[in-house]
């Protein structure tokens, strides 16, 4: 099972966004950065503009551009807007209702699933873009 790398690239464009001197920042150049198609690159700023984290101008002298300050943008809002989805698949076939674990299975997954998709939004919630920021310019 491959695990996504979509919060990753998109908290890598936000910060690119942050700490550009220019108006803009095009598709292009933020896939370098990132090291990727500039169609992925696209693909996540429409969900970054759809969320409300960045503004999107066309034509030859567009890009994107952050729309709040970092300190105001936090990491589970990053996550929400390119990750919706749980924390973790649930069972890809319908166990076995005979066995005694898989007629339960699903229900304390979902439990679990629930808790865990809790405390990744209550830890994200508490890292801002700004901290990123920080963690970056460290040594």
């Amino acid at each position: 099972m491959m695990s996504s790398c979509r919060f990753a690239f998109a908290v890598h464009v936000l910060a690119v966004l942050a700490s550009e001197k220019t108006d803009c920042c095009s598709s292009s150049r933020l896939a370098r950065t990132v090291n990727t198609n500039p169609v992925v690159i696209r693909r996540l700023l429409i969900e970054l503009q759809q969320a409300g984290l960045i503004s999107t101008l066309r034509g030859p002298r567009g890009g994107a551009v952050l729309k709040r300050k970092p300190e105001k943008v936090t990491l589970r809002e990053i996550h929400q807007a390119v990750e919706p989805g749980d924390t973790f698949g649930a069972h890809p076939n319908e166990p076995s209702p005979e066995c005694p674990v898989g007629k339960k299975i699903a229900r304390v997954m979902g439990r679990i699933q629930t808790r865990a998709n809790r405390a990744l939004a209550r830890e994200l919630e508490t890292m801002t873009l700004a901290d990123v920021l920080r963690e970056l310019r460290r040594p």
